[in-house]
Parts: structure tokens; sequence; C-alpha cells
């Protein structure tokens, strides 16, 4: 009696176990969305201040670019200075004892 009760409430138990097995699959995958939104909000943040820092490293590197353009020009003023005190050096009259010491202090002086 027992065995064909079993027998004949089997389809009963079997779409009890696959309703189970069906919530279970549908909680878990319901877990999962879950942890992937907290992943993905996580890796956005991750993203916006690495973005920012790229940002930032970006306008550093044109203000670098700027000096080091401006020291440039400078170094070829300078070379260009020094070009023309030397060119102009005993051209027409030696240089006044002022300015003679004015230039060898440039000389000394400038980069390059």
């Amino acid at each position: 009696m027992t065995l064909v009760w079993g027998l004949r409430k089997l389809p009963v138990l079997l779409g009890s176990l696959a309703l189970v097995v069906a919530l279970w699959a549908l909680l878990d995958l319901i877990d999962e969305r879950r942890r992937l939104a907290a992943d993905l909000a996580q890796t956005q943040t991750r993203l916006r201040a690495a973005t920012a820092e790229l940002a930032q490293a970006a306008a550093a590197a044109r203000i670098h670019r700027a000096h080091l353009d401006r020291a440039a020009d400078e170094a070829r003023r300078w070379s260009e200075i020094i070009n023309d005190f030397k060119q102009m050096e005993g051209r027409d009259a030696p240089l006044s004892p002022l300015l003679g010491r004015t230039a060898e202090q440039l000389f000394q002086r400038s980069p390059g």
C-alpha cells in the first residue's frame, strides 16, 4: 500500500521538487545579479577616479610642456644676446669699463 501511495504521489513530489529547484535557481540568479550590480558600481567608481587622475596628469603634462617651451625660448634668447655681444665686441670701439664689466658678468652668469 505504501508503494502504491508513493507511486500515486510521485508526480506531485516531482513537481514539488522541480518547483523547489526552480525557486532555488531563481534566488541564486537574483543574488548573482545583486553581486554583479555591486561590482559594476565599484568598477564605475574606480573608473571615474582613474579618469580624474588621467585628466590631472594631462593637465600637468601640458603645464610642464609649456614650461619646457618657455625655458627653450629663454635659452635661445640668451644665446642670441651672447652672440650679439660677441659680434659687437671690438667692432667700432672698445667697450667702456662699466659695459665691459657688465658684459663679463653676463657671460659668467648666463645659462648655457
